[in-house]
């Protein structure tokens, strides 16, 4: 079977959540805290979010949810939450969705190490800021 992107409509979220949950709970698992998986679906079911799916037949293999973030000269096409595992051509399918929908960059955040280098060798990301934070 070949690997497509599918990008879940805000009125199908509940229909197709569970083949995303897990993979987002594993992300949500390596986060800092910032939502619980039940509170990131409804984030998603309420349209803050966008939610896709990398499907290999009925398998998700990787789920992650993207909210736009805009700036005077950038529409940026934020990813939140991913877990599991995609692949170039998922990659470009998202690329496409992202200048489809009038983006301009692509960018996510991780606290680990590891995942800056994946980023950077699969994907081409690189580094902008380093995101520190004192919790009060």
């Amino acid at each position: 079977m070949e690997t497509n992107l599918f990008v879940v409509p805000t009125t199908h979220i509940h229909q197709f959540w569970h083949l995303a949950e897990k993979h987002l709970q594993r992300a949500i698992d390596t986060g800092n805290g910032e939502f619980t998986i039940d509170q990131l679906k409804q984030f998603v079911s309420q349209g803050n979010s966008t939610l896709f799916l990398v499907m290999n037949g009925d398998d998700c293999e990787c789920a992650f949810t993207v909210q736009w973030v805009m700036y005077p000269n950038d529409r940026v096409a934020y990813i939140t939450y991913i877990g599991g595992i995609t692949n170039q051509k998922c990659w470009e399918q998202y690329l496409t969705w992202v200048r489809n929908n009038g983006g301009t960059k692509v960018q996510g955040s991780t606290a680990k190490e590891g995942i800056v280098r994946l980023w950077r060798k699969k994907f081409g990301l690189k580094p902008k800021y380093t995101l520190m934070e004192l919790q009060l």
